[in-house]
């Protein structure tokens, strides 16, 4: 470390005008390893923040990313969580400087699953920044497993508003991408966070909206939809239940399968008496009706 100050300082001894980082870089990196090898984290931090300096003193945003996300694993070392979030973003913004869009998402994507258990109100915006950025450089299929991480986030944090809302960004996804067994999944999953929420009216609406897709309305999720309402209808929990004991419920994605596991939750009769007290089919729509 001592080398690698004196390198990327100005020297009037050694006539030099300006820092050579160039050789004080290497000498950073090789310390931030040894300080992180003996868990001296504060000390790696400062070590691979310097190193990352010194690559975009030399014109590299791509490795100074890399230093940067060490910097932000030191951090995380520390429990300094804002450190570990203002790393991450630097490095993603430089990833993107260096035109890898990929790799800044996945950064963005590495933020969000460390911070999950101390910030999780984070970790939505996170990974929300990570699918934009894919899908703005036209890596729509590439941004969908990022909406499966999301998503997953959410559910497990006991966001449920935020989970339907994902749910359905997702399903728009995966129709622009062309993937119709993933959209039929994600409709039911909103379907089903939105009952276990006990938002019966809310889960009804979609499914209404849904069937005007297509791939949905011609679909098994589609016909498993109706008979989970009617189940609902008849405020008969067992009924639900064996509804939900259906394998085409547990294909859904784990922390939808598992709230759905749950189902009936709340007053089921209530529940039953919102959605109106008759089986729903899907000619029961009023296509003029926008209520």
């Amino acid at each position: 470390m001592k080398q690698a100050r004196k390198l990327s300082e100005p020297s009037l001894l050694t006539m030099r005008l300006k820092g050579d980082w160039e050789q004080a870089t290497p000498l950073y990196e090789k310390a931030a390893g040894i300080y992180r090898q003996a868990k001296s984290y504060e000390k790696a931090r400062v070590a691979y923040e310097q190193a990352a300096t010194g690559q975009e003193r030399q014109g590299s945003p791509y490795h100074a990313a890399k230093s940067l996300e060490k910097a932000a694993e030191a951090s995380a070392g520390l429990n300094a969580w804002e450190q570990v979030k203002d790393f991450y973003n630097r490095a993603a913004q430089l990833y993107a400087e260096a035109s890898r869009s990929q790799a800044a998402a996945d950064c963005l994507i590495k933020c969000a699953k460390v911070l999950e258990p101390h910030q999780p109100k984070e970790c939505c915006n996170l990974y929300l920044q990570a699918i934009e950025m894919l899908e703005d450089e036209g890596r729509g299929t590439t941004a969908l497993d990022a909406f499966r991480q999301a998503i997953a986030s959410v559910l497990r944090n006991q966001n449920y508003a935020d989970g339907v809302r994902l749910l359905l960004r997702y399903a728009a996804a995966c129709d622009a991408a062309n993937t119709p067994s993933s959209l039929c999944r994600a409709y039911l999953g909103a379907i089903v966070v939105q009952l276990y929420a006990e938002s019966a009216t809310e889960a009804w609406q979609i499914y209404q909206d849904a069937l005007g897709v297509e791939s949905f309305s011609r679909s098994d999720q589609a016909y498993a939809a109706e008979d989970l309402f009617n189940a609902y209808q008849s405020a008969d929990a067992q009924a639900v239940k064996k509804c939900i004991a259906k394998q085409i419920f547990l294909d859904l994605d784990n922390q939808v399968g598992r709230l759905a596991k749950q189902l009936p939750k709340g007053d089921l009769q209530a529940l039953a008496n919102a959605l109106g007290g008759k089986s729903f089919t899907p000619d029961d729509i009023d296509d003029d009706d926008l209520t």
